[in-house]
């Protein structure tokens, strides 16, 4: 009998702690997108559904199913209320990704802004040259979060992360902290533009981002700042050690030594 209680209170406690972790992760939860339905569709039915642009496909996810660009035209553009939530408050944006390509040029992944220059916008890129994540979150040339660039562990499956706090910003790599930028008054983000990925206004005629080849799965938008042990958290319902092996894989590519960089991220608009 008291085997039997023991057991039950150990089940209590785990599916407990069970649905107030899924609880904290819809705390806040703005837009959603598993893409599990190999769609662009907002799964918390709030309606920030994106529309998938090009030839934009299904693969393998870090969970279910993800979305497949293929570098040359895809991309996807993001409607509804997520559009509000870049402004002066706190947000959290989380995802992961997989690049199939090595590039010499930045390769676009999220970016909210109007034209290719510093004034009041975010923008994320995947670097492979100096293996980081290029953050940029600008009021100006000069006001914005600084050193964000978190390096990355690997060319594989990653988590990515950004979080605004009020004064300070923080970005994470597969749940560990890696940068954190202070500043002593808010940084004013707010723009006309949509939310998008892979289509920064820096590519084309400005020639310093590409499309991003790869794969983009389980992508999250809060209204509010994650704290470090949510973001770990998180990031621990899809440990990148679990992520499916059985897809067929593109070709290896090489990837430069640090040194073969041909530019810095902190040093060019965009």
């Amino acid at each position: 009998m008291f085997r039997l209680i023991s057991v039950l209170a150990i089940l209590f406690l785990t599916t407990t702690a069970f649905f107030i972790t899924q609880s904290s992760f819809s705390d806040g939860l703005v837009a959603y997108y598993s893409f599990n339905q190999c769609d662009a569709r907002d799964d918390t039915a709030n309606g920030s559904n994106g529309q998938m642009k090009g030839g934009v496909s299904c693969w393998c996810g870090i969970e279910g199913e993800g979305l497949l660009f293929d570098g040359v035209d895809d991309h996807l553009v993001f409607e509804g209320i997520v559009n509000k939530y870049f402004t002066t408050t706190d947000f959290t944006i989380s995802f992961y990704i997989k690049p199939e390509q090595y590039s010499v040029f930045r390769q676009s992944l999220f970016s909210k802004r109007e034209a290719c220059s510093f004034d009041q916008m975010l923008d994320l890129s995947l670097d492979l040259n100096r293996k980081e994540i290029c953050t940029q979150v600008y009021q100006t040339e000069y006001h914005y979060f600084k050193d964000l660039s978190p390096a990355l562990d690997s060319t594989g499956w990653m988590h990515v992360a950004l979080v605004r706090s009020g004064l300070q910003a923080q970005t994470y790599i597969n749940g560990q902290l890696r940068k954190q930028s202070f500043r002593c008054r808010g940084v004013d983000i707010t723009n006309e533009a949509l939310l998008m990925f892979s289509n920064s206004p820096c590519m084309g005629a400005a020639g310093r981002y590409k499309r991003f080849k790869g794969v983009l799965d389980e992508l999250r938008v809060y209204g509010r700042a994650l704290s470090e042990e949510e973001i770990l958290e998180l990031y621990l319902q899809y440990p990148i050690e679990n992520a499916v092996r059985d897809c067929v894989t593109f070709a290896p590519q090489k990837f430069p030594k640090p040194w073969e960089s041909v530019y810095l991220c902190r040093n060019m608009v965009g």
